[in-house]
């Protein structure tokens, strides 16, 4: 590595052209001025200055160096200028929900970002532990899961609920709804599917389809509602949210998603989005590192946040 001061001193000289005046300019001796750039010389095995007279101009390696010395002390300056300011509407925004949250939150966050040119968002969809991980990674610095986790690491604050649709194709509107229709219709599941169909069969159907094991559910028993889950016929998966409706309105099947997705589908006629006796709300944390406190950079979007969510509560 570079001595930094000897390179101090040669970008001084450099500049200011002259071997005294650097040495009073640095608060040193013109002799020091000089064992500070044979020094450096040393270091990097090249020549950097051709003496002509009582002047001096650069050699090639005299350049390269200066031109690195010099983009370096740039670098330096923007570097402890970031490190000093926390503005509220420059930097980089980094966020990690799930797809139906991204769907919601997203557009928004445009016209924040959009308003406030400096600021860069990113955004990432992904399931709950993949953004716990991210955090604690320092990839992201903000998630919104729907479950807390005992990470020490981590704060999670309550910030709402929005409520499950159970979605089934239109044709079956008029038909008595049971775990037999939904087992004869089919799910379409998702990678928040049997998570979210546990909720709604646990509040809302007491009774696994004929030939499953158990007959009763008791509602605190996460083993008998996984072993319901598992007892629906599974007719189609999809990882992507905005055709996870599709095969549902072509009669192939029902699922469960956030109703905020069921509303944003453009083929409402094709679906029957279920009115439950026993409504389903699913409910979302806010998490980061306890221990990082959060620039002023965030504060727009967590009210945003704060916003959307809530209106969503059914």
């Amino acid at each position: 590595m570079l001595n930094q001061q000897w390179l101090m001193t040669f970008m001084t000289l450099v500049e200011v052209g002259h071997f005294t005046h650097t040495a009073h300019k640095l608060f040193m001796t013109q002799p020091g001025v000089s064992q500070h750039i044979k020094k450096l010389e040393q270091q990097v095995g090249a020549p950097l200055l051709q003496r002509i007279g009582k002047r001096f101009e650069l050699t090639a390696a005299g350049e390269i160096l200066y031109r690195y010395a010099r983009q370096r002390a740039i670098d330096e300056t923007q570097l402890l200028s970031q490190l000093q300011t926390d503005h509220e509407y420059v930097g980089d925004c980094r966020f990690g929900c799930s797809g139906a949250i991204a769907s919601l939150l997203y557009p928004h966050f445009l016209e924040y970002q959009r308003q406030h040119s400096g600021l860069t968002v990113t955004m990432e969809a992904a399931p709950n532990k993949r953004i716990v991980t991210a955090i604690l990674d320092n990839q992201l610095d903000i998630g919104i899961v729907t479950r807390v986790g005992d990470e020490v690491e981590l704060s999670y604050e309550a910030i709402g609920h929005a409520p499950l649709s159970l979605v089934l194709p239109s044709q079956y509107r008029d038909q008595v709804l049971d775990i037999e229709l939904l087992n004869r219709i089919g799910f379409i599941n998702h990678p928040d599917g049997e998570y979210y169909l546990q909720q709604v069969l646990q509040t809302n159907f007491q009774t696994l389809p004929k030939g499953a094991v158990s007959t009763t559910v008791a509602a605190q028993d996460f083993s008998i509602q996984s072993s319901k889950v598992a007892s629906i016929r599974r007719t189609g998966y999809v990882n992507q949210l905005s055709q996870i409706l599709l095969p549902v309105s072509k009669g192939l099947g029902f699922t469960v998603l956030p109703q905020s997705t069921v509303d944003a589908f453009i083929a409402q006629e094709s679906l029957w989005s279920v009115r439950l006796a026993q409504s389903v709300r699913e409910a979302h944390y806010l998490v980061h590192k306890s221990h990082r406190p959060l620039p002023r950079r965030y504060h727009g979007f967590i009210d945003l946040i704060g916003q959307l969510i809530g209106k969503q509560v059914g």
